[in-house]
């Protein structure tokens, strides 16, 4: 029995947009500042052949400071400083919505401040969550150059200055449907590091750009020691993210009556709990003939805004209207029935939707 990560509620993950775009921006950018000095003339490589080296023979950039613009869309901008030095990082965030945050991170922990509402959450995190809470440029690099490199292609637009420095161009487009749209860079030709992206997925447009950007400043250590305000009330939060294993019982009592699946060839190998004390959620983990074939996840009724979109497909199952979502390997059907949200992901990737909306009409009430 795997005691595995489970995806969030299409519902939950629309509510989360404007926070999302945001991460998401800075994490292009931060994740950009990758790619460390490559001393190859690269006039003559490929585009993938660039991105596969840069991430490959690169060093991690041990000390900048920059300067950027994030634009989310719908009026929503922000301006963000940030500071690094030796793994450690300073990061301050003024946005369009006079929201103010800043962030240090020294290595040990994270504390994030709300200037205006006078709150600090601090995050500490084990050596072995480390990799996980502060994933090195590199590691963040690689990641994305996996997440693309089989569903974009890849090609360099040409040659541009972006903040005073002459980058490449590059440009990554879907070829399929993708979680991750379609994806532009500029990259400095000297160092390696993204100096503007735009990032689009679904009807979200990002765009990210570097104004001000010094390689070599002298950072006091001052720096990465947030200063908490008179009377801030600080917050200590878990980044050991792990889900109890729990057994059917325990669901009845948080849901009352709900359907799972009961077919004789899938086996339920665990449920887990993954919800909050606000709102319970439960994920139903089965297998088919051995391997991992379907994650069944309820709640209690998501109420979905309007406000983004992630590529889902109108569909009617069980007699109600749902959503279909295919993204590359992420595929997900969600309806709402008597008060529940259920949520189907499927694993297996031979597995079709036709299949599982098959599954899905035989299921049964349990009470």
């Amino acid at each position: 029995m795997k005691n595995k990560e489970q995806p969030l509620s299409v519902g939950y993950q629309k509510r989360r947009n404007k926070r999302m775009k945001k991460l998401i921006c800075a994490g292009t950018l931060a994740m950009g500042l990758l790619l460390g000095a490559c001393s190859e003339e690269m006039s003559n490589l490929s585009p993938q052949e660039i991105l596969d080296q840069a991430v490959q023979e690169t060093t991690t950039l041990q000390t900048y400071y920059g300067e950027y613009v994030m634009d989310i869309g719908d009026g929503q901008s922000s301006t963000v400083k940030e500071w690094v030095k030796d793994g450690k990082r300073r990061v301050e965030l003024q946005g369009s919505d006079n929201e103010h945050i800043i962030t240090v991170n020294d290595g040990q922990k994270i504390m994030m401040l709300d200037v205006d509402k006078n709150i600090v959450n601090q995050f500490d995190f084990s050596d072995e969550s480390k990799p996980f809470v502060t994933p090195s440029l590199k590691e963040q690099a690689t990641m994305m150059l996996n997440m693309i490199e089989d569903t974009h292609d890849i090609k360099v637009a040409g040659e541009e200055k972006i903040a005073g420095r002459d980058t490449y161009h590059i440009v990554a487009t879907t070829e399929e449907k993708s979680l991750i749209g379609d994806l532009e860079v500029w990259v400095d030709k000297e160092n390696w590091m993204v100096l503007k992206s735009i990032t689009k997925s679904a009807d979200l447009e990002m765009v990210s750009e570097y104004k001000v950007i010094d390689l070599s400043p002298t950072l006091e250590d001052e720096l990465f020691v947030l200063d908490i305000p008179e009377g801030a009330v600080v917050e200590h939060q878990d980044t050991d993210i792990t889900f109890e294993q729990v057994e059917l019982e325990k669901v009845i009592e948080k849901l009352g009556t709900f359907l799972i699946f009961t077919d004789e060839d899938l086996t339920l190998e665990t449920i887990q709990d993954y919800g909050s004390e606000k709102r319970p959620e439960f994920a139903f983990n089965y297998s088919k003939d051995g391997s991992n074939w379907l994650v069944l996840s309820i709640l209690p009724k998501v109420q979905v805004d309007d406000e983004g979109s992630l590529g889902e497909e109108k569909i009617t199952v069980r007699n109600i209207e749902g959503e279909q979502i295919e993204m590359g390997n992420f595929r997900l059907i969600q309806w709402s029935e008597d008060n529940l949200t259920y949520n189907v992901m499927i694993e297996n990737p031979d597995t079709t939707f036709e299949e599982i909306y098959a599954y899905i009409e035989k299921m049964e009430l349990v009470q």
